[in-house]
């Protein structure tokens, strides 16, 4: 293994030089768009448009009826307002001659049905809506009312495989290398993805589904550790927030495609074909020269770097790689000994006598506890057991996180299902994400992440609770819009709450806490598609359900200490310390925290290093 610093060595190459501009775009298209695909073509692939029970003999010998009196007859009326009217999904009327119903109101068709009429479960099957689209899996396998269940369960199945897979893929990119775990998952995305089209049923669809699940979103940070880590320090945060720009355009695209591809086999197809052609990355794509170094692979990582220094046009030996790691390797390490650092974070008093000076060194027990820590294995279990400000912290940053998570896919979900065009609803959902980005990176910096984490939550939360205020035969476009101003906040809050919970952890236990966070987050995940199926019996109790777990997700954001300006914990009792002057109304100064920054041997984290995925 190398004691090389891979920073040092991009000093020389370039930071930010033409090679690392290309990878970045190049891969930014495996991490985006199949990834995005992957996750959300389920909106489409098995989207339940309006549908009703059949009444055969009806539309047999009723042709001169239009469609809205055949329905009025055909279907029970559940609900009324004004000129709105909704009828049963999953009952009829058991009528099983209509011709006596014709002759018992002298050849003519009833304004309304019999009060007498016995109603029944769909007997012959359902008719659909085929406006906006030509099938789906729901109307090809009649996945309604009593199996309804279907579509939201294999959601659900897909999110445990991606719990499993994002553990499993980041092993393999750790031992075998972010290379080759890339291409692996890339073959698993791609193939499982056009099996995908010609499943025979929906068992088979979710089973395949599900393994395809352990790939998301591994596809997603994979790619994009790969170029974080051929990249110098100061892009990384850029980076970032750029892929995940891409993403929400990606998202936009796939609602295009599905507008003009309306069937879903059509739509399996062109949501997988065409990403064969990213095998083609096999001859580009290196593996991460950071990555070979940390396993002590020189020999591969020199011909990288060399590579490197080619496109970037800079001029370096041609055993560059081989010199600095032997330079490494004999000049001592630069992080001063816990002896040294002891002394210059003590307070000395000199004793003069004559020519001998005697120094005593009062030894600040903080910083002995900070080395002891330092050198040991902290568990998380330490922090919950015995820090009860770190627990408290820890605890309301985790539920925060699967607030968000859940809330953030409910709503692109659900977007689909707003009484107006699905196919716009969630392109406009996706849309809203781009300016969110941006408004959310730039806030934080400038009036601290608690109040923005309490804003866009809490305004994206009433924002979805206001829908149940509009009336039922209102435009549908009021209920779009309290729904994107949602979507709108949540995304935001994603641009502070990977940043938060890296911040407010000590880094001793800063990784553990955050994949304990991310995990519970997922687990969130397996919720939400069953949130969702609510629609069917009220179209608005998704989004007051969701708006309600944002508002309380806002609320508790509220508990929390602010991060801005401040210097990071580094060992349990900095943590502990960080929220013990804690004040729920008090908003961020930068005068007030240099004045009450106590402790010394603290780090400050880059942003980029918080980035992640939705899970």
């Amino acid at each position: 293994m190398s004691t090389l610093d891979f920073d040092e060595v991009l000093k020389h190459l370039g930071e930010w030089g033409p090679y690392q501009k290309t990878l970045y775009f190049m891969l930014c298209i495996p991490a985006c768009l199949p990834a995005a695909f992957l996750a959300f073509n389920q909106v489409f692939l098995s989207a339940e448009p309006n549908h009703w029970c059949k009444q055969p003999h009806l539309e047999e010998i009723g042709g001169d009826l239009n469609w809205t009196h055949r329905l009025h007859l055909g279907s029970p009326l559940e609900k009324q307002e004004g000129e709105f009217r909704l009828y049963s999904r999953c009952e009829m009327y058991n009528v099983t001659d209509w011709s006596n119903v014709l002759m018992e109101n002298n050849g003519e068709w009833p304004s309304n049905p019999n009060s007498s009429w016995e109603i029944v479960p769909c007997q012959h099957g359902w008719n659909y809506d085929t406006s906006e689209y030509t099938n789906t899996l729901v109307t090809e396998l009649d996945l309604v009312c009593e199996q309804q269940w279907w579509p939201s369960t294999s959601t659900a199945l897909f999110y445990v495989g991606s719990l499993i897979g994002n553990i499993m893929f980041g092993h393999v990119a750790d031992r075998y290398g972010r290379r080759t775990a890339f291409f692996i998952m890339l073959a698993m995305e791609v193939l499982l993805s056009m099996a995908l089209a010609f499943s025979p049923n929906y068992i088979v669809y979710t089973i395949i589904r599900t393994i395809n699940g352990l790939t998301f979103p591994a596809l997603f940070q994979i790619p994009f550790i790969l170029c974080l880590e051929v990249m110098g320090p100061a892009y990384r945060t850029c980076a970032g927030m750029m892929i995940c720009l891409f993403f929400a355009v990606a998202l936009m695209i796939l609602a295009g495609l599905s507008y003009f591809f309306n069937s879903w086999f059509q739509l399996a197809l062109v949501t997988s074909v065409p990403f064969t052609l990213l095998f083609s990355y096999w001859w580009f794509v290196p593996e991460s020269p950071r990555w070979l170094l940390s396993t002590g692979r020189i020999d591969e990582a020199e011909v990288v770097v060399q590579k490197i220094a080619k496109w970037n046009g800079k001029d370096i030996p041609a055993n560059f790689i081989h010199q600095m790691a032997a330079q490494a390797s004999k000049v001592p390490s630069r992080r001063p000994s816990c002896a040294n650092d002891v002394k210059r974070r003590t307070s000395k008093s000199v004793v003069s006598l004559g020519d001998f000076k005697e120094e005593h060194f009062i030894i600040d027990p903080n910083h002995l506890q900070a080395e002891k820590e330092k050198t040991t294995h902290v568990s998380i279990l330490t922090l919950i057991r015995s820090y009860p400000i770190g627990r408290r912290n820890f605890f309301l940053i985790t539920f925060n996180w699967w607030a968000n998570a859940m809330v953030y896919n409910g709503l692109s979900y659900y977007s689909a299902n707003l009484n107006v065009s699905s196919h716009l609803g969630f392109f406009i959902s996706s849309a809203v994400e781009v300016p969110s980005y941006f408004l959310g990176w730039y806030v934080m910096d400038k009036w601290g992440r608690r109040w923005i984490l309490f804003e866009t939550m809490m305004i994206g939360g009433l924002s979805c609770i206001s829908c149940i205020f509009v009336p039922i035969d209102a435009d549908p476009w009021w209920t779009v819009g309290l729904a994107m101003i949602g979507k709108f906040q949540i995304a935001a809050s994603f641009a502070v709450i990977y940043v938060y919970a890296g911040e407010l952890m000590p880094t001793v236990v800063r990784s553990q806490a955050m994949g304990i966070s991310s995990f519970v987050a997922g687990i969130g995940l397996l919720i939400f598609p069953y949130i969702n199926s609510l629609g069917t019996i009220n179209r608005i109790l998704p989004l007051v359900i969701m708006g309600t777990f944002s508002c309380l997700g806002g609320i508790a954001a509220l508990f929390l200490p602010e991060t801005l300006w401040r210097h990071l914990p580094n060992t349990l009792e900095e943590g502990e310390r960080f929220g013990n002057d804690f004040s729920i109304f008090r908003c961020p100064q930068k005068s007030d925290v240099e004045e009450q920054e106590g402790f010394d041997g603290v780090e400050k984290i880059p942003m980029n290093e918080q980035e992640g995925s939705r899970i």
